[in-house]
């Protein structure tokens, strides 16, 4: 498989190869969230219960934080016969799917903490890499629509994960969790197979060589405040997205009065939905803008998520789910593309480890700072957080000025590949 997109449409064969990658992500970190939660509850007890459970699960995503930005800006300068991106994903993937199988068989609460932990280093070990692979490959007059492709895969590993998983789970725990372990070895070895990277491009000057601390100081210090902006954006919808991702099962277990196999299944319409329109939103975007499209997301995921505060009827609740989906597709689809689209050059790998920094960081005060609220105001409350942060994302996103398409690079809504 040719490394490089022609001029002229997206080769949509090789963005789906690219997109194995994100795929791994999307059904273990479901998975993950879904369940996890319910094993720590067997192990911590006390008034506190939400809080303490809030600061496990934030744990790995500080290696997220601190790992993530960093190895996206190592990967833009190491160069193998493998490539710059291919030797981390090479080390994380097989290493992260390894602890992940561990993790239903952990008898005690030591164990189950060193897992997990184990398991999400190596996920930030190839996370950002792997995203960064796209750009590097794709043109960015196609990257809307390539990103569409690729949440596309991360929508199908988490259908996988809600539905599939659920069933294997109900049956036994542990197959759900090696059934993925086994997936992300399947897709490793194909993605290996059919992406071969660039070639090694002529050297930069040293001021186009740039890290996460650099990319950082470049962001808040540009009078263009758009890069700011949708990053404190990204941050706060995240923020909100995770608050859910994180104790869905528990609420429908403590509010719903459901079983948590259960409560996990209902997020399948939403991951569905996310699917059937990651491709359609990067087409949307193409044709009215990346930013009016995340907003469209943002208005339409506030009413969604609103109307579940008053909604206790199961059938009803996958079907406001499947629309938040929809929407969840315009926001998420088109994020990262404004951000690498203010980067330039070498400083792509740079700057997806900003975004996945502000991302991962939302993660982090997430679970902490909900599992606070839930324990003193009960975990009833959560659609009502919820909502208020997409409000404030909403007019964090509605002060970005750039981040579009530049006007030579611009293609027609209507091509197909």
């Amino acid at each position: 498989m040719n490394g490089s997109s022609s001029s002229d449409r997206l080769d949509y064969l090789l963005t789906f190869y690219i997109g194995l990658g994100f795929f791994t992500t999307g059904i273990t970190w479901s998975l993950y969230n879904s369940y996890v939660p319910i094993f720590l509850r067997e192990y911590i007890f006390g008034s506190w219960q939400n809080l303490i459970i809030g600061l496990i699960m934030v744990l790995d995503n500080i290696a997220a934080i601190t790992l993530q930005p960093w190895i996206g800006a190592k990967s833009d300068h190491t160069w193998t016969k493998f490539g710059r991106r291919m030797p981390y994903i090479l080390l994380g993937v097989p290493v992260a799917a390894f602890f992940f199988g561990l993790i239903p068989l952990a008898n005690s609460f030591l164990v189950l903490l060193t897992v997990i932990t184990i398991f999400n280093i190596f996920m930030a070990v190839y996370r950002a890499p792997v995203v960064a692979l796209m750009p590097d490959i794709i043109p960015s007059k196609f990257r809307s629509k390539a990103n569409g492709v690729i949440n596309l895969m991360g929508g199908v590993g988490a259908i996988y994960a809600f539905f599939v998983g659920s069933y294997l789970y109900e049956y036994s725990p542990p197959l759900a969790f090696w059934s993925t372990s086994a997936i992300m070895i399947i897709a490793l070895a194909i993605l290996f197979w059919k992406v071969k990277e660039p070639e090694k491009p002529e050297l930069h000057n040293d001021e186009d060589k740039i890290g996460i601390v650099d990319a950082f100081r470049e962001v808040i210090s540009n009078p263009d405040r758009s890069g700011i902006l949708i990053l404190l954006a990204i941050f706060t919808w995240f923020l909100g997205y995770n608050i859910i991702e994180t104790w869905y099962t528990t609420y429908g277990v403590v509010v719903l009065g459901i079983p948590d196999y259960i409560a996990s299944r209902t997020l399948t319409t939403f991951a569905l939905s996310f699917v059937v329109f990651a491709i359609p939103a990067g087409f949307v975007a193409t044709k009215i803008g990346r930013k009016n499209t995340i907003v469209i997301g943002l208005v339409g995921i506030i009413i969604s998520l609103f109307s579940l505060i008053f909604v206790t009827n199961i059938t009803l609740i996958y079907i406001i789910l499947g629309i938040a989906g929809l929407f969840w597709a315009f926001i998420n689809i088109n994020s990262i593309t404004i951000v690498w689209e203010i980067a330039t050059g070498k400083k792509l790998g740079a700057y997806t480890g900003l975004y996945y920094f502000f991302s991962a960081f939302a993660a982090i005060v997430g679970p902490v700072f909900s599992g606070f609220i839930f324990d003193l105001v009960g975990v009833g409350i959560m659609f009502w957080l919820s909502t208020g942060l997409m409000v404030i994302a909403l007019l964090f996103t509605l002060g970005v000025k750039s981040g579009e398409v530049s006007e030579g690079e611009l293609v027609s809504s209507t091509e197909l590949a």
